[in-house]
């Protein structure tokens, strides 16, 4: 099994990706919040990249029926009903509804890599199954950190690092450089110092000062979601 991480979606331009198995980390918050709608029942997460595509999907579904989610800057798009913050995404709230999420960095990603021939959604909220379904199936798999506008972003390479090091510890796994990097930065911080790990990255930083500090408690919590959300023909269910 070969572990690949991409540091920058945009490095899989000109890599052989095509029907090979993907995993999308955008850790504050899209990914998060996916996995969070999807376990309080939501019964499709479909990612946009812009307004007037959510728009135009809202009104062809349905308003009775779905939701609409988003952010710029971090911050609910006026008009929207939900922001993405995972703490919004309660069961009262999405439960046996239709999730149309637009933000700036993470459903970009989904799309990006939509030719994949598995797209699943990774988050640490759903670590655990995760990686037990990767190592039950232990198929070359390529890590994809979302970042931030064409930035890296530490929280998704780390994020990134479990993964590897987890399933690394239990099948035969040849991990790339990238991977090893990942790893290391993984090793940085121990469960118990994650929150304060993340809080010191530069997105988790920034989500403080706009007051969305409490996500970063929410999306740092293991294991808190044990679903496999799967990407398919333009939408996002739960494959568990």
């Amino acid at each position: 099994m070969l572990i690949d991480v991409l540091v920058l979606p945009q490095l899989g331009k000109d890599r052989e990706l095509v029907n090979k198995r993907i995993v999308v980390l955008d850790v504050l918050r899209a990914t998060s919040t996916i996995v969070t709608a999807l376990y309080n029942g939501a019964t499709e997460v479909i990612p946009v990249q812009e307004y007037d595509e959510a728009l135009n999907l809202v009104r062809s579904i349905g308003r009775n029926i779905c939701l609409l989610g988003g952010e710029r800057k971090g911050l609910k798009i006026e008009g929207f009903d939900l922001g993405n913050s995972p703490l919004e995404y309660t069961r009262e709230q999405v439960d046996g509804k239709k999730i149309i999420l637009c933000t700036t960095n993470g459903t970009k990603t989904i799309k990006t890599f939509r030719n994949g021939g598995e797209v699943l959604i990774g988050s640490y909220l759903n670590m655990e199954r995760l990686v037990a379904y990767l190592i039950k199936d232990p198929q070359d798999t390529t890590l994809v950190c979302s970042g931030r506008e064409g930035v890296l972003c530490l929280e998704d390479l780390a994020c990134a690092g479990m993964i590897a090091q987890l399933v690394a510890g239990v099948v035969e796994a040849e991990l790339t450089d990238a991977a090893q990097v990942a790893i290391f930065s993984a090793k940085q911080n121990s469960n118990e110092s994650l929150v304060k790990f993340i809080g010191q990255t530069e997105h988790g930083r920034y989500l403080n000062s706009i007051g969305m500090g409490e996500d970063l408690n929410f999306c740092t919590t293991l294991n808190s979601a044990p679903i496999i959300p799967r990407f398919k023909e333009g939408r996002i269910i739960n494959a568990s």
